[in-house]
């Protein structure tokens, strides 16, 4: 399972001969809905591919696999590199992408100048776990290595695990947690729990940035706030009042403890399920945000899905003040952000704005910060996150 191979293509047939070229390499699995996951292709790199090729038989497919990995492990480095990453305000972004960054099953997030949290959902990435984090540390030494794992995908990769951590000797406990640093706040981040993938969710960075930049001396409301990221970055822009919701108590205690380890002591954080906070909520505001978990894992729930996120984004729109204001709505469910080629979501919100009454128009659409690249070859695959922005007008 999960090994090296070389992948050819049929370019000519005589005589019963047939004439192949090399495409690339990748890691094959008989029992994965990808039987090949290339993860080096010839057309791209033709000259590693060919030098690859003329030493594969004298070298242990490990070699050439780490070979593969470390090329492709400094190419990601440099493409964040190269979008300024890390930088004095922000010291936690992901590095690599999975298919974005041409190593299909694979995440890795930094999280500040001491951790790396790898992500694997691919059974190759468990066979050749140790060639993996050898390559890796090389490439970012200072970095302290943790292996996570998404069972799920695991699962449909045709490899079965034990925990939710396979074989790693990942504590139970939260230890000291790791601070990170996005857009110039400090966050808390526990990468040795289990679950929370790997800690941090830095794919609304700019999101969080942008609607900040907009927040100064209006009443903000973070539905579904998690770690507290868009109230802490609203609060900290000049907010004049910042309200923050999630029904996890540890979300909630994180929240207030990063609130107050960045000395912004005007969040008022509620634990509550968001949709019982909004149909008993009096108050009114004039920006809302609304992130939840994803509610659609695959295609086959975005109808059920569809009716839970047309009934949030009503309840929210309610909540607006008579003069209206911004509203940011989001999906993290690729089924979701995919179908008809991004407009179903929009046209869910729409009907959603027309059963609270309220005439809404659409500013801008924007995906996952762009350390969450994404390659041409598998666009709109990785594809995930939408990010809606709405003027909610004044009533007449």
């Amino acid at each position: 399972m999960a090994s090296l191979v070389q992948v050819e293509v049929p370019v000519s047939s005589d005589n019963n001969n047939t004439q192949t070229q090399l495409l690339g390499w990748g890691v094959y699995n008989p029992n994965s809905m990808y039987r090949v996951r290339l993860l080096c292709h010839s057309l791209i790199r033709p000259k590693f591919s060919s030098d690859m090729k003329k030493s594969s038989n004298a070298q242990n497919p490990n070699d050439c696999l780490e070979q593969i990995l470390s090329s492709g492990f400094e190419k990601a480095l440099q493409t964040r590199q190269i979008m300024g990453l890390p930088s004095t305000d922000t010291d936690t972004y992901r590095l690599v992408n999975g298919e974005g960054d041409g190593i299909s099953g694979l995440a890795v997030d930094i999280i500040g100048d001491k951790i790396a949290v790898i992500m694997s959902s691919a059974a190759w990435c468990q066979v050749h776990r140790s060639t993996i984090m050898t390559t890796l540390q090389r490439v970012i030494p200072q970095h302290e290595l943790i292996w996570k794992t998404t069972p799920s995908r695991l699962r449909q990769d045709g490899y079965e695990i034990v925990d939710d951590n396979d074989d790693n000797d990942e504590a139970e406990v939260e230890g000291q947690p790791i601070i990170g640093l996005e857009n110039g706040i400090q966050y808390q981040t526990f990468p040795n729990l289990k679950g929370q993938k790997t800690s941090v969710y830095c794919d609304q960075r700019e999101n969080r940035r942008n609607l900040a930049q907009l927040s100064k001396g209006k009443r903000f409301l973070d539905l579904c706030c998690y770690h507290g990221g868009f109230a802490l970055n609203a609060a900290r822009a000049g907010a004049a009042r910042v309200v923050a919701i999630d029904s996890s108590q540890d979300a909630i205690d994180t929240s207030m403890s990063n609130a107050e380890m960045n000395g912004l002591h005007d969040i008022e954080f509620i634990k509550s399920d968001i949709s019982e906070f909004m149909q008993s909520c009096d108050e009114k505001f004039d920006m809302i945000v609304l992130d939840p978990p994803k509610l659609a894992p695959s295609v086959s729930g975005l109808a059920k899905a569809s009716r839970k996120y047309h009934s949030l984004n009503r309840d929210a729109l309610k909540l607006f003040s008579e003069e209206g204001g911004l509203f940011m709505t989001c999906t993290c469910s690729a089924a979701m952000t995919q179908k008809d080629g991004g407009n179903y979501f929009l046209q869910m919100v729409q009907q959603a704005s027309l059963a609270a009454q309220r005439e809404i128009t659409l500013l801008r659409v924007s995906g996952a910060a762009p350390c969450h690249t994404q390659s041409p070859a598998s666009f709109p695959a990785g594809n995930y996150l939408t990010a809606a922005l709405f003027y909610v007008h004044r009533r007449e």
